[in-house]
């Protein structure tokens, strides 16, 4: 059980490389450090007992900045106490973005740019470096139909939100351009816009400029939000999927038509340009759907090859200075992720940072896989297979059906400590990759819009029937279990195949899509309207599919309902009804809230007790111990 309260060992991905070269940027146990890239002691900078995160270099290495206690803090790395340069008291909405993030230090040095949800919504303003000077530069708008925020415009009329979600702002190397991505209601996957910044005064130098507007997803999930600066100042290199699949994009900085740098299947993310200009590095799938890695291609386009051999995860790409290396956090399905550097050239292996801490997960004899199945209309599915601690073949085992949220996500071979707890316990685990998910295209992605409740719960029906006629699973003692979205999943999936589980646990879940449309927070509200075609009014039969509240008479299935008390985005009306249907309608079910806690259980204690309960409930109905 411990295991599953740590963070699986080791120290991580390595942190923000040192403009030098020389060191990682960490923060661990209320400490900010200096770990070098070469590996040995790590030289303490400063203590943040409140926590500190999101830290960025000055362009001069001498210098850090990062966020604690929801403001803007910079230290001097030689250890000088750190200064708070901003003071904004937590704003409306959604607690998670209420408070200021994602500081980045201008080019010259002289102002940090930062995200702020003091207003309940995302702004962009920047700070002077002793905290002196604050401008806002992208205002709210004011347009018909949005939300009043309160505040007052020029003319005395009331200032209306732009729904502004993540801006993901960069600056240009040259540090006279900003670009942002904004979001609204009209222009949901957003326009990205570069705006002119006058280093002098710290001001937005006219308004501005429409880089990219991206076609509406009618899905509500994907939206223009990775930009990265050649270094040269003169394009963007921008995710976009305008081919059905994410893909890298090269974007005028004054405007005009993109060119499209990669082409084909699979998903191309996160681009980064290499110091010199010459190259870029960008995580993929493109050969290993439940994998991703890193390639490299020239700037200017063509074809890209693979960095590593390795499999699993590869993430955060950081070049070296000199543009000849490439650092990068590597994990897979036993070993968490890790810090590791590899040369740019492809010539040699890559390698681990520092020697590689023993994994106990690896030490169990359990090894996931992709497993392959086919749904309705023999439409191709995956998902991640775990076979129990000892696994035989011929035995039929007790098997737990773990459903992922979003639902935007992915089960991919990375590492997942409670389905290998459940594995080592002798059961059965399968993740699989419904629709809905990404990683498999905007057509899959989006083969669940207006069917919320339909066809991904054809998909865990399918899951079962493969595991079944495989001949590894037990019909039945299946169960089924999931937060959030997959939370909503299993709720659904009680519901709809009402002879098929012998438990579930349903976490922080939807129930009842409109009554979710009410409480949760706006930009939520907004994303799943569009996601189900329209509000209640104008789609009642795309939301009944999505409200199984009038169905929970035919609920066979014992059910564990645990939810936090302040959750902002699944909102614990949700529970409170689901359990109140339940009882109504005299149902076998376990309900615990969690004070204090949100979408999702931090507490360790509260963790510790969710764990807890679970494997108990999976043992009250399974009995693992009977094979």
């Amino acid at each position: 059980m411990d295991d599953l309260l740590s963070s699986g060992g080791g120290r991580g991905g390595g942190g923000i490389l040192s403009p030098d070269g020389l060191n990682f940027a960490v923060q661990e146990r209320g400490q900010i450090a200096l770990r070098p890239v070469t590996g040995g002691a790590e030289h303490v900078v400063a203590s943040a007992p409140a926590g500190a995160s999101e830290l960025r270099w000055s362009a001069d290495g001498k210098h850090l900045a990062f966020i604690s206690e929801g403001d803007v803090w910079t230290v001097v790395i030689d250890g000088e106490k750190p200064i708070r340069l901003t003071h904004d008291p937590a704003g409306a909405g959604d607690p998670r973005g209420a408070t200021d993030h994602h500081p980045l230090w201008s080019p010259d040095g002289r102002w940090i740019l930062y995200e702020s949800g003091r207003h309940g919504f995302n702004e962009l303003y920047v700070v002077n470096t002793d905290g002196t000077q604050e401008k806002l530069l992208a205002a709210t708008e004011i347009y018909k139909g949005a939300d009043v925020i309160g505040d007052k415009t020029p003319d005395g009329g009331d200032a209306v939100s732009s729904d502004r979600f993540d801006p993901a702002p960069a600056w240009s190397p040259d540090g006279t351009h900003i670009s942002y991505t904004e979001r609204s209601r009209a222009f949901f996957s957003g326009k990205l816009k570069s705006l002119r910044f006058d280093t002098k005064t710290g001001s937005a130098a006219g308004p501005a400029l429409d880089l990219y507007t991206a076609k509406n997803d009618p899905g509500g999930a994907w939206a223009v939000n990775t930009a990265a600066w050649a270094p040269d100042s003169r394009t963007l290199v921008v995710v976009l999927q305008d081919s059905g699949w994410d893909k890298l994009w090269q974007v005028p900085a004054t405007g005009g038509k993109p060119k499209p740098l990669t082409t084909g299947t699979g998903e191309d993310e996160s681009p980064v340009y290499s110091p010199d200009g010459r190259w870029i590095v960008f995580t993929s799938n493109r050969d290993a759907a439940e994998e991703r890695h890193l390639w490299i291609m020239a700037a200017a386009g063509g074809p890209a090859r693979r960095l590593t051999a390795l499999h699993g995860i590869e993430s955060a790409p950081q070049w070296s200075p000199d543009s000849k290396r490439i650092y990068f956090s590597h994990g897979d399905a036993l070993h968490p992720p890790a810090g590791y550097v590899a040369d740019a050239d492809g010539r040699g292996e890559a390698k681990p940072l520092e020697p590689l801490p023993s994994s106990k997960f690896a030490e169990l004899g359990i090894v996931p896989e992709v497993a392959h199945f086919k749904g309705k209309a023999g439409l191709p599915l995956t998902g991640i297979l775990y076979k129990p601690l000892g696994y035989r073949s011929g035995t039929k085992y007790p098997t737990v059906i773990w459903a992922h949220g979003g639902p935007e996500a992915e089960n991919l071979l990375s590492l997942s400590p409670w389905s290998l707890f459940l594995a080592q316990e002798g059961y059965l685990v399968f993740e699989p990759n419904f629709r809905g998910g990404t990683g498999y295209g905007e057509r899959f992605r989006n083969s669940n819009v207006e069917d919320s409740g339909g066809g991904e719960i054809d998909d865990i029906g399918a899951s079962v029937q493969y595991l079944v006629d495989a001949g590894l699973t037990d019909p039945r003692r299946v169960a089924i279990g999931g937060g959030s979205h997959g939370g909503t999943v299993v709720a659904n999936a009680v519901t709809k195949l009402p002879d098929t589980f012998a438990a579930a646990i349903e976490m922080f879940g939807v129930v009842d899509r409109a009554l979710f449309l009410q409480y949760t927070n706006r930009n939520s509200k907004i994303r799943w309207e569009t996601k189900m075609g329209g509000p209640p009014a104008e789609k009642p039969a795309v939301y009944r599919k999505a409200n199984i509240l009038p169905d929970v008479a035919v609920i066979k299935t014992p059910l564990l309902i645990l939810h936090g008390e302040e959750d902002p985005q699944v909102p614990p009306q949700e529970s409170i009804n689901f359990v109140a249907a339940l009882k109504a309608a005299n149902k076998t079910y376990l309900y615990t809230t969690y004070p204090h806690e949100g979408h999702g259980f931090q507490q360790r204690d509260h963790r510790q007790d969710a764990y807890e309960r679970q494997l108990a409930f999976l043992k009250q109905y399974l009995h693992p111990d009977t094979n």
